[in-house]
């Protein structure tokens, strides 16, 4: 079967300010053309509770995150406050996803009039870019059927890929695609465990009544030989004296069928 080949798969979107209005900057561009390239950390498919016999699972892509940067300037190329950025896309719809060092710090969009910077940020692909694709490139690959193949496979240093697929708990059904970045395993105890990510789940709480992919939130999963599969989801955290911020506290327990895949290229 194939697979992913993350390290050369790409979210491409560019900015084309002759033909339409940016929806997502924070300061005024000192360009008229921008073709930005972000590599992919995850693959999500979604299909709704209510979707109809037979539909075909929503497709989403989450990119690597950046840092808020000013392009194409001699200097003062960091915006402050700065802010990790990233994009979540499908065929149709983005989700830009920023957090500064504070949840509601009131940065402004460009130009002002849109009004304040949300973090989360969706709409339709059209309307905010140019253009917008994602180049997803295969590789072949085999299922690890045994932990000591896993285990093995790790020891070796060779490229794996998890899929991951659970039921929610309103119904969702999810399936992830994930470049393992991290995993322990033990050759005296016979164990593995991923903990890796970020990675795309779904939380309803998310959802801004309009968008699709606005439910779509980032998470860290953790999935072992004992068939345990938990994540830790990204969301506003309260630290005290009226202040929050984004942190990975929200731990979502699933029962889900976890494969974990030898790439051989």
């Amino acid at each position: 079967m194939n697979v992913c080949d993350f390290s050369r798969s790409f979210l491409n979107f560019g900015i084309d300010l002759k033909k339409k209005r940016p929806k997502t900057m924070s300061q005024e561009p000192p360009f008229t053309l921008n073709r930005v390239r972000m590599p992919l950390e995850c693959r999500c498919w979604i299909t709704p509770a209510r979707a109809p016999a037979g539909s075909s699972p929503l497709e989403y892509a989450l990119t690597a995150s950046c840092k808020t940067e000013q392009v194409n300037v001699a200097e003062n190329i960091w915006h402050e406050p700065n802010a990790d950025m990233c994009m979540v896309a499908s065929a149709v719809e983005f989700l830009v996803v920023k957090s500064w060092d504070r949840n509601n710090r009131g940065v402004k969009l460009w130009p002002p009039s849109l009004g304040d910077q949300p973090e989360r940020q969706s709409g339709l692909s059209g309307d905010a870019f140019d253009h917008l694709k994602i180049d997803v490139r295969q590789a072949p690959a085999q299922v690890l059927e045994t932990t000591q193949q896993i285990i093995d496979a790790t020891l070796a240093n060779r490229p794996l890929v998890s899929h991951t697929e659970y039921t929610a708990a309103d119904g969702t059904r999810v399936r992830i695609e994930y470049p393992v970045k991290v995993i322990n395993v033990s050759p005296r105890d016979g164990f593995y465990q991923v903990d890796t990510g970020p990675v795309l789940v779904p939380d309803p709480d998310a959802f801004d009544g309009q968008h699709a992919i606005s439910a779509l939130r980032h998470a860290y999963v953790a999935h072992n030989s004992l068939g345990c599969t938990e994540f830790v989801v990204n969301v506003p955290t309260p630290v005290g004296q009226g202040i929050g911020v984004n942190h990975y506290s929200k731990v979502l327990k699933v029962k889900a069928v976890n494969r974990t895949l030898e790439m051989l290229e």
